[in-house]
């Protein structure tokens, strides 16, 4: 492998010369599905009708709930769902300066909040005019009264999970509550009530009698009833002869610290040294079992001397211990784990990372996120911080049944998801290396979000000819400080926490969790021997194994790996018209070739009340090339920018690459490729990689012969809430983005790293290296206190 010594490089856009303003589009036709003049009308009489109902349940409020708001829900059709067409539904609904749009339901269909008789006489007016609103009531299917979800367990004795209507007003949603805690109060309901979000709010109510369950069903702001989900930890150690020198802390030295939010960790010698003297704890001793947390913090701290592997590259760590999970044999509600979360990380505000190896069982939705996921999206958001999440594990592969989607929890938009790869075969086992663990959990998540994100080592797994399960596992520390073997996402996990403690802590400045997942999503590649379509790999291993630290941070003399850190405001974008490609990369037909990696990672605004539309914003980027800058006419009312690109190409457009490059073929760049048509709006992480020796003849011809100029682009949006709500509070919307760009002589004949480096420096650009710390001399002992030697890699 070519030496990587030279640092990447960040670089920042040239102020006004790289912003552009987001101009207006036309008018354009009217919409295929308008309705005719007679449909119309048919279409709001019945809707008319539809609202009486609504009308009706307004009437019948007891005085004390007459201030509860009515809810009803419009189906929309499929292909009027753009944000134009929703603002000609909203002008059915929505009085002068209100936005009664609450939420989308988990059938994408819309929540709108009725409040009053003259708000439904306001409706019903709208209605009766039906050619007013003709593209509004075009797109609308259906209106009716909404219906709360109700799941009740068949077990009795199984606690209910009851979440009210979030009306998106901070006063109604704590009048509500109020009203529904004296139901409850009635009924003589025991109850526990836990914040997960900021707007979701979960009652847990337990043993229900059926005349109260009734009365808690009739309740005017209900929204759901479920099972409220439980989860447990579980850890099946096998024996492994391994011994271990112990290492210890370089007096007067800083180290990061990474919290362990698991079953506890025992203060066994390898790391008794490396346990922050803070420490948090939800239970009692006799409810605690460490031997998972155990193993994870070996993991963590010592994970390639434990496997003789240069895998990560660091290990070296502070490791705050949060018994958040009893021990086996216990399980623990979701409202009770969530708090327990919540606490130890609110308790310790100065740690900004965290590992969560544990989970519940239960599949995560294909439409909408879960409020455990919710919970800790919101919890990273308010603290900074970045939690790194265990994909969670099936048996499904003993009887040869498709794996298990991830459960809730691992569709948590802000954590990073990590799922396991296998690290060796033993001679049961299903899988060679660098393939899906088979009990590693596969994705997507909601809304097709690629979950997991990454995978790393966890172990492999199989079944005996006697038709047992077999795993072979990785190895850490047992609660007597003996190296054992275990197998699990629990245990891939804490390597890419490790992974991200590595890197902040080589990298000067503050912790970044942006920078941070794009790093090691950037660096991630598949095992060349994966045969999966790019769809497949995506599912089970998401965008791959990441790289080791040194080799994340520095480049070789044949590749360039550039970082823009920036935000996009509503109304603008970035343009860059002169990227610094290196102009050396031509081949014998005068065309450019390379091989380039863009990976996008984005600061999301989410909303939990709009189901599959969780994810509120979105950037997309553009990369590649065009002949000329042209000047436009900005007399023209629907140009704002002086100038632009004339025949720009976009490069990472699946479209202009030959078929059997976008599928799975045994080729050197199989393990980098990335492109993908339906990575789609609002997915948080983009990432293409792209060889340009790819693409077919025509558009290599078109594209890449030269002279050509290079761009870079990258376009902000928001969804019709967000701009809505945004609207309503005075908000400016912005987006803090991370991109990456890495550009690559795959023949490795061209001095790239300072071809682009002149290019920067060329065109004005601001940059420099990365800042990096000084490194870390660790003592390593052995447990008897002697000296003990480095431990072997390769």
């Amino acid at each position: 492998m070519e030496p990587k010594n030279l640092p990447i490089k960040l670089f920042s856009k040239r102020g006004t010369q790289d912003e552009r303003k987001t101009e207006a589009g036309g008018g354009g036709p009217q919409p295929s599905w308008l309705l005719p003049e007679d449909v119309l009308e048919a279409r709001a009489t019945e809707f008319r009708q539809s609202l009486g109902a609504t009308a009706q349940s307004i009437a019948a409020r007891r005085p004390e709930r007459s201030f509860i708001p009515a809810v009803v829900q419009v189906t929309v059709r499929e292909d009027a769902m753009a944000k134009s067409h929703r603002g000609e539904v909203g002008k059915i609904f929505n009085r002068k300066e209100e936005y009664n749009f609450i939420g989308l339901s988990e059938d994408l269909d819309f929540l709108v909040k009725v409040d009053s008789p003259e708000h439904v006489a306001f409706i019903d007016h709208n209605l009766e005019r039906p050619l007013a609103f003709s593209i509004g009531l075009s797109a609308i299917d259906e209106i009716r009264p909404f219906q709360p979800r109700i799941d009740l367990p068949q077990d009795t004795s199984t606690p209910l999970k009851v979440k009210l209507v979030n009306y998106q007003d901070r006063q109604m949603n704590a009048q509500v509550e109020s009203a529904f805690e004296q139901t409850l109060r009635e009924g003589q309901v025991a109850y526990r009530k836990t914040r997960y979000t900021s707007g979701l709010t979960v009652f847990k109510l337990e043993h229900v009698r059926p005349d109260t369950l009734v009365t808690v069903q009739e309740f005017e702001a209900l929204y759901s009833i479920d099972p409220m989900p439980a989860y447990r930890i579980t850890l099946d150690e096998l024996s492994s002869g391994l011994e271990l020198p112990v290492k210890t802390p370089v007096a007067g030295q800083d180290y990061l610290t990474v919290g362990v939010l698991d079953s506890g960790i025992a203060p066994i010698p390898h790391l008794a040294p490396w346990l922050d003297a803070r420490r948090y704890s939800a239970y009692r001793e006799p409810e605690v079992d460490r031997s998972h947390g155990t193993f994870v913090a070996g993991v963590l701290l010592y994970g390639d001397e434990l496997e003789q592997r240069s895998w990560v590259g660091v290990g070296e760590f502070k490791l705050l211990d949060a018994t958040v999970f009893p021990r086996p044999g216990l399980e623990i509600d979701e409202d009770e784990l969530l708090e327990n979360i919540q606490n130890a990380v609110l308790a310790h505000p100065d740690v900004l990372l965290w590992n969560l190896s544990g989970g519940g069982t239960m599949e995560c939705s294909a439409r909408d996120f879960s409020d455990f996921g919710k919970s800790l999206d919101e919890l990273q958001q308010r603290t900074g911080a970045l939690i790194c999440k265990s994909a969670g594990n099936c048996t499904n592969f003993v009887s040869a049944a498709p794996k298990r989607r991830i459960p809730i929890s691992a569709d948590s938009v802000r954590s990073l998801v990590v799922g396991s790869v296998a690290h060796s075969q033993g001679p049961d086992d299903l899988v060679p290396e660098g393939h899906a663990s088979p009990f590693s959990r596969s994705g997507f998540g909601p809304n097709k979000l690629i979950k997991p994100e990454l995978v790393h080592y966890g172990g492999n797994g199989g079944v005996t000819a006697g038709g047992r399960m077999k795993l072979t596992g990785v190895n850490s520390f047992s609660l007597t400080g003996g190296v054992v073997q275990q197998a699990g996402t629990s245990f891939s996990t804490p390597r890419v926490s490790a992974l991200m403690a590595g890197l902040s802590h080589r990298v000067a400045g503050d912790f970044n969790p942006l920078l941070l997942k794009a790093l090691a999503i950037h660096s991630a590649k598949y095992h060349p021997g994966l045969s999966l379509s790019p769809s497949d790999r995506l599912r089970e291993l998401g965008f791959g194994l990441p790289s080791s630290v040194d080799d994340i941070i520095f480049n070789s003399p044949h590749e360039s790996t550039l970082i823009l850190q920036d935000n996009i405001v509503r109304g603008g974008y970035i343009e860059i018209l002169d990227f610094p490609f290196p102009d050396v990369l031509l081949n014998d037909e005068g065309q450019f070739y390379g091989e380039v990696t863009v990976t996008l990672v984005t600061d999301p605004r989410l909303d939990g009340n709009q189901g599959a539309e969780y994810c509120q914003s979105n950037i997309d980027v553009s990369f590649g090339t065009y002949d000329r800058i042209r000047l436009r006419d900005t007399t023209k009312r629907t140009i704002s920018n002086p100038i632009g690109k004339l025949n720009p190409y976009n490069l990472l457009l699946s479209s202009n690459y030959a078929a059997k490059f976008q599928r799975y073929i045994d080729h050197p760049f199989t393990a980098e490729r990335q492109l993908r048509d339906d990575l789609g709006k609002y997915h948080p992480i983009k990432k293409f990689a792209i060889n340009l020796q790819e693409m077919t003849e025509a558009h290599r011809v078109r594209g890449l012969t030269a002279p050509k100029k290079w761009y870079l682009e990258l376009k902000g949006l928001f969804s019709h809430a967000a701009e809505a709500a945004a609207a309503a509070d005075g908000e400016v919307l912005s987006q803090e983005f991370c991109l990456i760009v890495t550009i690559r002589d795959p023949l490795q004949r061209h001095d790239v790293y300072s071809s682009v480096t002149r290019s920067l420096t060329l065109n004005n650009f601001q940059h420099n290296n990365i800042q990096l710390r000084n490194e870390v001399n660790l003592n390593l002992r052995n447990t008897s206190g002697g000296p003990a030697p480095e431990p072997t890699t390769e």
